[in-house]
C-alpha cells in the first residue's frame, strides 16, 4: 500500500465505494482542514484543438480561472501549447489522451506511424469520429502502442504532464481499453482521472481497482442539447442527468447553473470540466457540424469562470483549490 500519509495531504476510506475491489478508494484532503473538506479541480479539456481554445485556455491560466488543464497531443495546435508550457511552466497540465478526431472538416491521426495503429484508423487513415467505433475496432496493444507515443512525444516537445484523462471517453468503452489506459499511466508516473461511476463499472475481479487510484467523487460539465447516449455511456446515467441542459446560451443561466453546483458540492475530490475557448470564427469552422460543442459554449464557460462572482463565491463556500500535479506528487514520491 502506498503510504499516503506523509506530506501535505491525508487520506481516509470513500465509504460508500471502497468495497469494488481489493484497491481501496481515496479521497485527499489538506491536514489543517476537516474531514468534511470539498476539494475541487477546475480543469480546461482540449488544449491543443485549435488556436481559439489554446488562448483562451491560456488567458485561463493566468485568470486563475482554471488550475488545470488536458492537451490533445495529436491536435494540430500541440505544438503552441509546449512553446506556453515552457514559459509557464508551474501551470498544471495533462494529456487528454485521443483515439478520435469528431469534428467533420478538421482531422487528425496518431502520433504512431498508421501502419502501426492500423486498428485505431478509418479508410482516410485518420482516427474514427466516434467511440463505437474504438470500441468495435481498437486492438488494445495498438492502443498501449499510441498511449505511449502521445505520452512520450509530449515530453519531447517540452511538456511535463501531471495526469491523463480520455477524450470522449474513448477509453472507458470497454474494459480492456479501460485497463490499458490505468496501466499506461501507472507505468509513466501519470495520475489518472477516474470517475467513481466508471470505477464501478470498470474495475472488477479480473482488474480490481489498484491503490494509487484516486476516484473523482463528482465530476461536472455543461452540455446543452448533448447526446444523452454519449453521456450516460461515458460518465453514467447519474451524471448525464446532471449536466444535460436545454438549449440555454444567456450567461445569466449559465452562471446560476455553475453557481448551485459549487454551493452543493461534496466532501472529497470534484472536478468541473471546462471548455474554454472564443466565440471567433476560428471556432465556430472547426465546430460547424456540432455546434452544442462549439464556440458559444466554450465561450460561456470562459465567461463564468473569469468571472469575480464565481472567484468569490468560491473563497465564500470555502471551497479549496488543488490540482493534478499536487496528487500526482503523492501517490508518485521518489
Amino acid at each position: 500500500m502506498i503510504d499516503f500519509s506523509q506530506g501535505q495531504y491525508l487520506v481516509f476510506p470513500y465509504d460508500d465505494v471502497k468495497n469494488i475491489g481489493p484497491g481501496l478508494c481515496f479521497v485527499l484532503y489538506n491536514v489543517n482542514d476537516e474531514k468534511d473538506a470539498r476539494l475541487l479541480i477546475i480543469h480546461g479539456d482540449d488544449i491543443g484543438v485549435s488556436h481559439s481554445v489554446n488562448i483562451a485556455s491560456f488567458d485561463g491560466y493566468k485568470n486563475n480561472a482554471i488550475n488545470s488543464g488536458s492537451a490533445m497531443i495529436p491536435s494540430p495546435w500541440i505544438k503552441e501549447v509546449a512553446e506556453f508550457h515552457k514559459e509557464n511552466p508551474n501551470y498544471d497540465i495533462g494529456l487528454h489522451l485521443t483515439l478520435t478526431a469528431e469534428w467533420k472538416n478538421y482531422k487528425w491521426d496518431g502520433v504512431s506511424s498508421s501502419n502501426q495503429i492500423t486498428s485505431l484508423l478509418n479508410e482516410d487513415y485518420e482516427f474514427y469520429d466516434n467511440t463505437s467505433d474504438v470500441n468495435i475496432n481498437a486492438n488494445p496493444e495498438e492502443v498501449r502502442r499510441e498511449l505511449q507515443a502521445q505520452i512520450d512525444f509530449s515530453r519531447q516537445i517540452g511538456l511535463n504532464p501531471t495526469h491523463i484523462d480520455t477524450h470522449m471517453g474513448a477509453l472507458a468503452v470497454n474494459k480492456n481499453l479501460w485497463r490499458v489506459y490505468i496501466e499506461v499511466g501507472h507505468k509513466n508516473k501519470l495520475v489518472s482521472m477516474v470517475t467513481k461511476s466508471r470505477a464501478l463499472n470498470l474495475f472488477d475481479d479480473d482488474f480490481p481497482m489498484p491503490d494509487y487510484i484516486v476516484p473523482v467523487n463528482d465530476i461536472y460539465m455543461l452540455y446543452p442539447g448533448a447526446d444523452r447516449t454519449f453521456l450516460e455511456a461515458s460518465f453514467g446515467e447519474e451524471l448525464a442527468s446532471s449536466v444535460i441542459v436545454e438549449d440555454i446560451y444567456k450567461y445569466e443561466d449559465w452562471y446560476e447553473l455553475y453557481s448551485g453546483k459549487i454551493k452543493s458540492l461534496q466532501p472529497g475530490l470534484n472536478v468541473f470540466l471546462l471548455h474554454l475557448g472564443y466565440d471567433n470564427e476560428e471556432l465556430k469552422a472547426v465546430t460547424i457540424d456540432h455546434p452544442e460543442y462549439g464556440s458559444q459554449w466554450r465561450q460561456l464557460d470562459y465567461d463564468v469562470f473569469n468571472s469575480k462572482e464565481i472567484k468569490q463565491l468560491l473563497k465564500d463556500e470555502g471551497i479549496k483549490l488543488v490540482n493534478w500535479g499536487e496528487i500526482r506528487d503523492i501517490i508518485y514520491t521518489e
